[in-house]
């Protein structure tokens, strides 16, 4: 029998129902509380919404609230439950163009795999992932196939991210032809498995501060 170690607390129907649908689609095992209930001795993550906190007494507590998705909050509890307190790397692999395609990994494992419609969507997702990926090591690899947008791009990273970040740019040879071959995919999941081949490949080191 699989002990529960990690407990949903919250009333809120959204967050419940949005943090267990990602629970169930991992497979894990949690128990489900109100606010001020009392949690187990062997529960070693709540995870409880930023309304709800105070009445949350856990040794290790996620705010559902401070998360840009549920898989990278229960990816989070993960860490947590395997004694990790961050990755050694996190990169983001970034297909841009008229749709972007964007991949977060950490030590190699696929957390997040999004899509966005611009620009200005693409550098905020990017910014707000790094920002709640913890990694001693943080690369944002971009590939060239499309050079306005990986252009334009780069230089709002460059102007956002911590200057600990590295930026490579990333030869898209190949990607796109890999992607296609799954053609019953929608177009913004091929879009996704190009970043995560980008993400997966080194690239040209790109200058900080001189992207303007």
């Amino acid at each position: 029998m699989v002990m529960d170690v990690i407990a949903v607390v919250t009333a809120s129907g959204k967050a419940y129902y949005r943090i267990v649908s990602e629970l169930k689609k991992r497979g894990l095992s949690f128990l489900s509380l109100n606010p001020g209930e009392s949690i187990p001795l062997d529960i070693k993550v709540a995870i409880t919404t930023a309304a709800e906190r105070d009445k949350v007494h856990c040794s290790n507590v996620l705010i559902y609230d401070y998360f840009p998705d549920t898989s990278i909050l229960v990816e989070k509890a993960l860490q947590i439950i395997q004694g990790k307190t961050k990755y050694e790397e996190v990169i983001i692999g970034i297909d841009p163009g008229k749709r972007f395609g964007i991949a977060v990994l950490g030590d190699g494992k696929v957390l997040k795999v999004l899509t966005t419609s611009n620009i200005a969507e693409a550098a905020a997702s990017v910014t707000q992932m790094l920002e709640m990926t913890e990694g001693e090591k943080k690369i944002v690899r971009i590939g060239n196939g499309a050079r306005d947008y990986q252009l334009e791009l780069t230089r709002l990273l460059d102007e956002r991210l911590s200057s600990n970040v590295l930026m490579e740019s990333v030869e898209e040879y190949r990607t796109t032809k890999i992607s296609k071959k799954s053609s019953s995919w929608r177009r913004d999941l091929r879009d996704g498995v190009s970043a995560v081949e980008i993400s997966m490949r080194n690239g040209r080191i790109i200058k900080r501060g001189e992207t303007k």
